[in-house]
């Protein structure tokens, strides 16, 4: 009896084991955890946020403009080979403003910079604000598309930028880079926008017609992968701290 006793193993250590045996497991086989990535794309409409996510998710460039309605939210999820023994279920959730005054606005209205808009109705404003909350509590990361030939795309980018809790990878995304001779917001003015929102916000030109700027998309979608494995590791030091704890205080 006391030698049955003598080798009992405590449900701590019993776990312990069952995780060690799992990670040599997945080491032994090439396999990884599975890791969850959500990503939201943000921006006006005609910046070409549907466009990117069907690209994301395997799809072709299509020639034909199909706007997006005001308040639609479309979501595309894929599976997604981060890298050798990496499975990564990639969700991709586009937004289009919600404000539905906006379909009523003309082509010149829209020209006028959000920030003064939001002037004439602080109840709204707050609002907003909730909403972008809701938006922002489950995500990864964000994109936030901009159409440089049509400045207003930009001024909603500021809105959204100042919105982002700074604990979330932002990418900026310069679309249509083959008409640069149409931007008429300049990439040096970007820049500097972007260089003064703090080191978690990216920008990038792209051109989604012919894939330009693409590499550095994935490469983002990694890091943000890499800020979820860092909070992971950072819970498993603090378990591993407090078994350590628990030990010595046997």
């Amino acid at each position: 009896m006391g030698n049955s006793q003598g080798t009992m193993v405590s449900e701590e250590e019993r776990r312990r084991n069952i995780k060690q045996m799992d990670q040599q497991m997945n080491l032994r086989f090439g396999r990884t955890s599975k890791h969850k990535l959500n990503i939201v794309v943000r921006g006006e409409r005609g910046t070409g946020k549907t466009m990117l996510t069907k690209l994301l998710t395997g799809g072709v460039f299509d020639l034909k403009y199909t706007p997006s309605k005001a308040g639609e939210t479309e979501r595309f999820c894929v599976p997604w080979a981060a890298g050798a023994g990496e499975d990564v279920d990639l969700t991709l959730t586009a937004y289009t403003d919600t404000e539905k005054k906006r379909d009523n606005e003309s082509a010149t209205s829209l020209k006028i910079a959000h920030e003064e808009k939001n002037k004439f109705s602080s109840k709204a404003s707050k609002q907003k604000q909730n909403e972008d909350a809701k938006i922002y509590e489950t995500c990864n990361g964000v994109i936030v598309m901009v159409n440089p030939s049509k400045e207003w795309t930009f001024s909603y980018a500021k809105d959204i930028l100042e919105g982002i809790p700074e604990s979330i990878e932002v990418l900026v995304l310069a679309n249509f880079r083959d008409c640069l001779e149409q931007w008429v917001t300049s990439r040096a003015a970007m820049l500097e926008h972007v260089a003064g929102c703090g080191r978690h916000v990216h920008y990038c030109d792209c051109c989604l017609a012919n894939m330009f700027g693409m590499p550095a998309v994935e490469a983002f979608l990694r890091l943000c992968l890499l800020a979820i494995k860092m909070e992971e590791f950072s819970r498993q030091v603090e378990a591993g701290e407090g078994d350590v704890g628990a030990a010595l205080a046997e």
